[in-house]
């Protein structure tokens, strides 16, 4: 074979079904169980994480859930990068209505997100707003690309958190997790957890962030 599968499947709250799948090229057997047990504590790990913020953060699923922050931070200029491997960071986006996706590969709701996220991003012109899916994987970034490709998306640019400079300001103890930006780079609202994209109202949310041209855009209510 031309590489080795481990495969891990764990089932927990609704939203909450975290599917592994990681493929090695071929290592010794010893290397290939010392993967395998690191996989398992990483998601045993954010599962109690994501158990914990399900109390403090409680979501059904939808946009709905997103909770307004009490005081807008400006995101610091945090490097992370592209596909090709060449440094980006958020100053970079400024100007647009930003929705970052912190996800990673092994994280089952992660892999649920990013095909409806993949439709949204095709509802609205980039100039105005983008969508930017930021990998927190430990695997490289050309490993992430070419599992990307067997989802067949079209319409994101996907981003790897290399130096992992993005938990000195974001939490990233639960995947997914989604953070709206503002044009002038400051956080509007959060929601930690899998979201439904595909659901009318976060076109909605969308369109109302973009359609406000001016001043500090208001918090987005639900209109039903």
């Amino acid at each position: 074979m031309p590489f080795q599968e481990c495969k891990l499947l764990y089932t927990g709250e609704k939203n909450s079904i975290y599917r592994i799948r990681y493929n090695f090229f071929q290592f010794s057997s010893t290397s290939l169980i010392v993967r395998c047990v690191l996989v398992w504590l990483i998601t045993s790990f954010s599962m109690l994480a994501s158990a914990n913020q399900q109390k403090n953060e409680p979501t059904n699923g939808t946009v709905q859930s997103f909770k307004a922050m009490k005081k807008r931070f400006a995101v610091p200029p945090l490097k992370f990068f592209d596909k090709e491997i060449q440094p980006e960071n958020f100053t970079t986006f400024h100007g647009k209505i930003v929705l970052l996706n912190i996800w990673a590969t092994w994280c089952g709701p992660c892999l649920k997100e990013l095909p409806a996220l993949d439709r949204l991003q095709s509802q609205f012109d980039k100039s105005k707003f983008v969508i930017l899916p930021i990998s927190i994987d430990e695997e490289n970034p050309v490993v992430i690309s070419a599992y990307l490709k067997k989802l067949g998306l079209k319409n994101l640019d996907f981003y790897h958190d290399v130096e992992k400079q993005l938990k000195s300001f974001f939490p990233v103890d639960v995947v997914p997790a989604n953070f709206i930006i503002d044009r002038n780079g400051k956080m509007i609202s959060f929601l930690r957890g899998f979201v439904d994209w595909d659901q009318a109202q976060a076109s909605e949310m969308i369109k109302y962030y973009v359609d406000q041209k001016d001043g500090v855009p208001k918090v987005w209510k639900p209109s039903h």
